[in-house]
């Protein structure tokens, strides 16, 4: 999905180097929520005299922050737990809206969980579950491993390459620091786990304004929304040449809308007959990057043996079809309704769509069937979405990256307040091993954990 494009703000001042690398100063953390909201300084203009397809160095000074258990709510501890009756139940005065975190929520002075919500707001995990705190382990970690940057560099897909220790992500070209987000193309990255280098890979095809993706059978896979005159559609890139190649932009002549994002799942055999799923929704149209959708948004379904594509969930079904996954076992597609009502001309809060996840059953020829509303967000729209190994499903949420067991019980939270220092929400992650990269916008943090989490690869 495309977020609000602006220049972000940073917590530390930025160094340009003539190694052609970023490093900023700073701890990854500030002690309040208020030290965050009181520090605007803009980073300064920096501009590289290079080619997008030459190497980018992103180093930046991070600190591995170890997180203790919360106990007793006290403040000065990274995670905290809420019990979920205080989710259902509050003082029948209490106050708060869509735009703000259940956190942020106002209650009478006398109410014993304000003192909870308040340490909750300044921690980085917050857990309503056993389950999500079985997740996180004794001790998880959290580290900024790139950034902060003036640009939006770091903002889609999240494509886990295993065998090379790699997240590939799609964001705005770092370079182009002159340009506004709007006028700045997103392109293709990827950072090097080990490392924490971030490149930009020579491709061998051209990929305009780049967004979702995912990996399969050793392949990286993006959608990109194309402009004017050339069609946007899925790309397949071989993570280890760069070599580039379209697996679909048409349908039947018919240019498709704005490919946002894609997941594969097995065949009705074996992985020889796997299917792709996309999402495609008109917010190219709407922001002028391309000219007007010429089809309905929908989820379509690609048989590469076949070299059928065809549309299997309506518009009808869901509104504005963003993020999309499969679970481990192939039964069920999850897809993400991002309604933006101001692109849509309905004016703040009115669209036919919800803010939630739905999910289908896949029946034994990969048909979507038997929808139901899966979640719904508590804050702005949910975006990214992955399915972890034990089936949970992971949503890049307004007020974080949201965990729900298979049912769409919230499990627990990383706290974006604690990650994202810019006005434009965390919109895309990955499932890295026992780490979560969470794309910040303009920064990449890695958060370590006790569980397994990545299937895929």
């Amino acid at each position: 999905m495309w977020g609000r494009l602006g220049k972000p703000r940073a917590d530390g001042a930025l160094k340009y180097q003539t190694t052609r690398a970023w490093s900023s100063e700073g701890s990854p953390f500030n002690s309040t929520l208020e030290a965050r909201l009181r520090k605007k300084t803009l980073l300064p203009f920096i501009k590289m005299n290079s080619r997008i397809n030459q190497l980018l160095v992103l180093t930046s000074f991070f600190a591995s922050t170890t997180v203790s258990r919360a106990s007793n709510g006290t403040a000065n501890n990274l995670i905290v737990s809420i019990p979920p009756s205080d989710t259902v139940v509050l003082p029948p005065t209490f106050s708060s809206n869509y735009s703000l975190s259940f956190v942020d929520t106002v209650l009478p002075p006398s109410s014993s969980v304000n003192s909870l919500l308040a340490h909750a707001d300044n921690a980085t995990f917050i857990s309503y579950s056993q389950a999500f705190l079985n997740i996180l382990g004794s001790s998880p970690s959290v580290r900024r491993i790139a950034g902060p940057l003036e640009a939006e560099f770091a903002y889609e897909a999240g494509v886990y390459v295993p065998e090379l220790n790699s997240v590939w992500f799609t964001g705005s070209d770092p370079t182009e620091t002159s340009l506004t987000s709007f006028q700045s193309p997103r392109i293709v990255l990827n950072i090097n786990l080990t490392s924490h280098e971030v490149s930009v890979p020579n491709l061998t095809e051209p990929v305009l304004v780049a967004n979702g993706g995912t990996y399969h059978n050793d392949m990286v896979y993006i959608c990109h929304w194309g402009n004017y005159t050339y069609a946007g559609g899925i790309l397949a890139i071989d993570p280890r040449t760069g070599k580039t190649t379209t697996v679909i932009n048409s349908y039947f002549g018919l240019r498709l809308n704005g490919p946002d994002d894609v997941a594969w799942t097995s065949g009705p055999n074996n992985e020889s007959d796997a299917v792709m799923f996309f999402s495609d929704v008109d917010y190219s149209a709407q922001l002028n990057f391309t000219g007007p959708a010429q089809l309905p948004n929908a989820i379509w379904r690609f048989d590469p043996t076949l070299n059928s594509l065809q549309p299997v969930i309506s518009r009808a079904e869901i509104n504005s079809p963003n993020g999309i996954a499969v679970s481990p076992d192939g039964k069920r597609l999850y897809v993400t309704d991002s309604p933006v009502s101001n692109l849509q001309g309905h004016g703040p809060g009115n669209t036919t769509g919800s803010a939630a996840v739905f999910v289908w059953d896949l029946d034994e020829t990969t048909t979507p069937v038997n929808k139901r509303m899966f979640s719904l967000a508590r804050t702005g729209v949910p975006d990214g979405i992955k399915v972890d190994r034990k089936g949970r499903v992971w949503t890049a949420e307004t007020e974080g990256i949201v965990c729900r067991d298979a049912n769409g019980r919230v499990l627990g939270l990383i706290n974006a307040k604690m990650l994202d220092q810019t006005d434009v929400p965390i919109a895309n992650f990955a499932l890295a091993g026992n780490r979560i990269v969470v794309l910040a916008v303009d920064q990449i943090w890695e958060v370590t954990v006790k569980e397994e989490l990545s299937w895929q690869g």
